[in-house]
């Protein structure tokens, strides 16, 4: 059982707390370089002011892909930093906070990045033909080759990072302090919401909205987890979604602005949750039947150390 992975290696509070910081230090290292970017554009007069709000890379005259690109790697830091700590610090296998089988089933991640872009592509085309002229067509091809490289290449990195961290390293932890499964689904749901708090599309579209947003979606992916006794789906999901939303359609106020094909000008927040609620309950029921997932009230069971 994926839970019941944590009590392999060493697992007293210092080292989660040691574990923390270690990852913490990756995050800020592999800022660094947009850091350094950002105060050179300082220095050189450019306002970025604009910028600051809504993460726009081509208000201060940076390339949008290279700017993708520099946020993609503080997670990459993070990353390497979250494989230190586990392996070096608690002397755990890494494969054991990614899934309880044996070894990692790589057909399952692709599987659900499969689907859940399906899905995606499904429910946008919905979208498009009941607003229309709310799409605008910005495809640029030498801007979209690279795009499409970053967002294939290093996309995965931001979500497996976000996946193996929230729902396998810190889910197991606040597991073995927990009597019940609901708990750590429920307190690492509400981290991974509070870790988005800062994305500007809190300011562009409200908090209530956007935090029910972030927190179902790390509720929808703790349940997938915990059915399915690892991470191999909801790392399909996250990074499907994150690379839709890259390379596919952007919107006014999000956080990635990149030169997708499409653009929506005025995002309907609401019809967007909706959508994604829908899309959600469909991957659950699909991945139910066909990975037979009978026995949900192991959702609300005890979690069993012996």
């Amino acid at each position: 059982m994926f839970l019941e992975n944590a009590i392999t290696g060493k697992n007293q509070f210092w080292r989660y707390l040691v574990s923390t910081i270690v990852i913490f230090i990756g995050l800020i290292i592999g800022q660094l370089p947009l850091g350094v970017l950002l105060v050179f554009e300082q220095m050189q007069g450019t306002d970025i002011s604009g910028f600051e709000k809504n993460m726009d890379f081509s208000l201060i005259g940076i390339d949008p892909n290279l700017g993708l690109a520099l946020i993609i790697l503080s997670f990459i830091g993070g990353f390497f930093a979250l494989i230190i700590a586990v392996k070096f610090i608690h002397n755990k296998n890494f494969k054991d906070v990614i899934t309880s089988h044996s070894k990692i089933q790589w057909n399952k991640v692709f599987w659900a990045f499969g689907l859940w872009m399906a899905l995606s592509i499904f429910a946008e085309i919905g979208f498009y033909y009941n607003d229309t002229a709310n799409y605008t067509y910005q495809f640029n091809l030498e801007l979209f080759i690279p795009l499409v490289l970053v967002s294939l290449l290093l996309m995965p990195f931001q979500t497996s990072f976000e996946e193996i961290f929230i729902r396998g390293y810190l889910m197991q932890g606040i597991g073995m302090i927990s009597v019940f499964r609901i708990i750590p689904l429920i307190i690492t749901s509400l981290i991974f919401g509070g870790l988005h708090i800062m994305n500007p599309e809190i300011e562009s579209f409200g908090l209530g909205v956007m935090m029910a947003f972030y927190v179902g979606f790390g509720l929808v992916m703790g349940i997938i987890t915990i059915m399915d006794d690892g991470l191999e789906l909801p790392l399909g999901i996250h990074a499907a979604n994150n690379i839709y939303a890259s390379v596919f359609v952007t919107y006014a106020g999000g956080a990635l602005q990149t030169s997708a094909i499409f653009k929506v000008e005025k995002l309907d927040q609401n019809l967007m949750v909706i959508g994604w609620a829908v899309i959600s309950v469909i991957f659950i029921f699909w991945a139910a039947k066909k990975y037979g997932w009978q026995n949900w009230s192991k959702l609300l069971g005890r979690i069993d150390f012996k």
